[in-house]
């Protein structure tokens, strides 16, 4: 009974009922006994100060009503007035001292009429001469004690009955004790019916205050308290706007609006949550949270399927089988500053050497420090494999680019050259930043049919055949073009892989010549045939028939056809065979006699002249003579052909010219024939090209310029239709003083 009793009463204590009730009422007792101590203290000094200007007034009463028997020094007068006016009520007590303190009156016997120590009594200001009046209460509060000085005058101090001098100005004083027992015990009751007030007053608030809380108030508290705990369950939803304009109305308001944001925000943190341990669970990586012991606290179903349940285990024991943890442990990282981190690992997992990719992530407890790491580790060694095939291809890729015989640019869409290989850096040198058409055509604008233009137009590849001239000389380039793209497919740059194929083209050419020259020397070869068949046929019959004229003749026409075979294989070997020139010092001149010589009788029976333009010393030189003979004999050969191609009336000339100049050697033929039209120079000094049909070999042009690079000299050739051909050697030679050179000439 005492435990229900007790139970109820701290639950009624603790109510909002009773809070609001008692400690409003209290709040207002407190404050009407504040009120009530301030408006008895202000009754109680007004009372005090009326009371002290009413003592005040006796005590001067009393003074002017004894003056006159002190002036007459009737001390019978001033007994009786003391004794009468001290019989009232509110008189304790009046006495009348002299300025040393001893009492001459009072309104009481005295046993004696000794002096009094007035000094306990007086204020020091009254007995060092003050003449204001003093006043004081009791220690006791029971008497109000009023000290009124007696003033010395000029009718005092010149009184028969005892005189004062002038100097003294207190002759005395007057006291008056007026009784005060009444005043406090007026303040008294009037505190105590205050009090009592205050407390009726207390509990009638709070008993009215309480009802009204309990009627008023409790029901929209206990239905708000209802709505919470339906809203703490999740079962509350918020009702229609609702109407009124007091305060419970606006709370009821405030709490459906609460409560629409708290069920919003509930669903969101739900969904949240479930979305959260979806990916937490789900994610295709392995993810763990960590305490700060490095133990794992959670894991989700790809790192429980792979290792098992390993809660409570250090990480780095669990799945990385180590003894400590790492020594670049992102874990720790994030416990110490708070940041994420990231790490690349190898792992050994099944005994395969796997690569991961670590990421770390602070879990934060309420008051901001970090409680946990979670720890996301995502298998990279397929990306790891990848990257490391893309650094081989790249490698490999780079070799051959930078290897690759042939010219290989990369060029932008403004035909910038951006890249290039070390064949082109060899040839052209650093180029990157100019356009490609400048380095390698010298022109100022690009190309008419460009493939690099083609390719960034259709994303195709395209190749052209070209012509460049580099140290002037023709050269023929096969350029072909690939498309670079990003990753949308888009032509950003092109590559352009050029080659240089002028020995192909050159090989070409003289296939061709071969071709033509074969067929044309197969009617040569036919003919020696021919002829030595002719030549053995004549023998034959010259041998059966006993005619020595015959086997003679027969003979003759034999060593003529060898003669030509030996010639033509001679021919052949000399132009396809390297060999060393054979110096000798000699004579140029002699040389020059020696083919003018050979040549001069075929010349004048063809009606053709033959000049010697030639001093008959020119000076000892080292040279091959042999070579240098087959070179000119082969040049007064084609001389003698093209006159005799030649038409009009014109003589024909053939001018054989020697001479030195500086130090060079100078040899030139000069024919007046038909010349030659561009396209023949061009292919002057292909084997086996002639211009003599079946009469000519093709090779005595060849042979001619292998013997003036031999020596070291160059060959030109200068020729119009019509006009002629002129055919220059130019051999450097050494001085004819050389003593060498002349040791050998001994």
């Amino acid at each position: 009974m005492v435990r229900r009793l007790m139970l109820f009463l701290k639950k009624f204590v603790s109510s909002l009922s009773f809070k609001l009730s008692f400690y409003a009422s209290l709040i207002m007792f407190v404050a009407l006994l504040i009120f009530s101590y301030h408006s008895i203290s202000a009754q109680e000094e007004s009372l005090i100060k009326r009371m002290i200007r009413g003592a005040v007034k006796d005590s001067e009463v009393i003074k002017a009503a004894i003056w006159n028997g002190m002036m007459a020094n009737d001390r019978e007068v001033i007994r009786q007035i003391l004794e009468t006016v001290g019989k009232e009520d509110f008189i304790e007590e009046i006495n009348v001292y002299d300025s040393s303190g001893r009492m001459h009156y009072t309104s009481r016997p005295r046993l004696s009429n000794t002096p009094t120590d007035f000094s306990a009594n007086l204020s020091i200001k009254s007995q060092s001469g003050d003449a204001s009046i003093q006043h004081w209460i009791s220690d006791d509060k029971s008497f109000l004690q009023v000290v009124n000085p007696l003033v010395n005058s000029q009718s005092c101090s010149t009184a028969a009955c005892h005189a004062h001098p002038e100097s003294e100005r207190i002759l005395g004083f007057l006291e008056v004790k007026v009784r005060l027992g009444g005043l406090y015990e007026e303040i008294g009751k009037a505190g105590r019916r205050t009090i009592t007030f205050a407390v009726a007053l207390f509990i009638l608030i709070s008993t009215i205050s309480g009802l009204a809380v309990i009627f008023l108030v409790n029901p929209g508290i206990r239905k708000l308290q209802a709505r919470t705990a339906r809203m703490a369950r999740g079962e509350y939803k918020p009702r229609e706007l609702r109407t009124g304009s007091d305060e419970m109305a606006d709370l009821e308001r405030a709490f459906d609006e609460m409560s629409r944001q708290i069920n919003e925000r509930t669903a969101q943190l739900e969904a949240s949550r479930k979305m959260y341990k979806a990916l937490f669970d789900e994610v295709p990586c392995y993810l763990t949270v960590v305490d700060r012991d490095y133990r794992i606290v959670r894991s989700n179903h790809a790192f429980a399927q792979t290792f098992g349940d390993l809660r409570g285990k250090h990480c780095f024991i669990a799945y990385k089988g180590l003894t400590s943890r790492c020594k670049k442990c992102p874990v720790e990282k994030t416990f110490a500053d708070g940041w994420s981190h990231q790490s690349e690992e190898v792992w050994s997992l099944q005994g395969q050497k796997v690569y991961v990719m670590v990421k770390t992530s602070p879990i934060l407890d309420e008051r901001g420090y970090v409680a946990e790491v979670l720890e996301m580790s995502v298998d990279v060694t397929r990306l790891k494999q990848l990257q490391l095939e893309l650094a081989k291809k790249e490698h490999d890729y780079r070799y051959l680019f930078e290897n690759a015989p042939c010219y290989i640019t990369v060029v932008d869409p403004a035909f910038n050259i951006v890249q290039t290989n070390k064949l082109f850096d060899r040839d052209f040198g650093a180029c990157n930043g100019r356009k490609c058409y400048q380095v390698y055509k010298r022109r100022d604008q690009r190309c008419d049919d460009c493939p690099v233009e083609k390719t960034f137009a259709d994303g195709g590849s395209h190749h052209s055949e070209e012509l460049w001239r580099r140290d002037g000389e023709d050269t023929y380039v096969l350029v072909q073009t690939a498309p670079i793209t990003d990753e949308n497919g888009q032509v950003v740059l092109v590559m352009e892989m050029s080659t240089n194929i002028t020995e192909t083209k050159r090989l070409q050419g003289e296939l061709v010549v071969l071709g033509e020259t074969i067929a044309g020397m197969s009617h040569t070869i036919k003919n020696i045939l021919c002829g030595l068949q002719g030549g053995v046929y004549v023998v034959d019959s010259g041998l059966v028939r006993g005619r020595d004229d015959r086997v003679r003749t027969g003979w003759q026409m034999v060593k003529n056809n060898v003669e030509k075979v030996s010639d033509l294989v001679q021919g052949i070997l000399y132009a396809s065979k390297e060999r060393k020139p054979e110096h000798q010092v000699v004579d140029p001149a002699t040389i020059l006699e020696d083919v003018c010589s050979l040549y001069e009788a075929r010349t004048r029976t063809e009606g053709i002249e033959l000049i010697r333009a030639f001093q008959e010393e020119l000076g000892l030189c080292s040279l091959d003579p042999a070579g240098i003979h087959s070179a000119l004999s082969n040049l007064v050969s084609n001389a003698l052909e093209a006159c005799r191609k030649a038409e009009g009336p014109d003589a024909r000339i053939i001018t054989v010219v020697g001479r030195r100049e500086g130090g060079s050697l100078i040899f030139q033929v000069i024919d007046n024939g038909a010349g030659m039209p561009r396209e023949v120079k061009r292919k002057l000094f292909n084997k086996f090209f002639s211009t003599k049909g079946a009469k000519g070999t093709g090779l005595g042009l060849v042979i001619t310029r292998k013997v003036v690079e031999e020596h070291r000299g160059t060959m030109r050739v200068e020729s119009e239709p019509g006009k002629g051909t002129t055919f220059t050697i130019e051999i450097p030679i050494t001085d004819t003083a050389d003593e060498n050179i002349m040791e050998a000439a001994v």
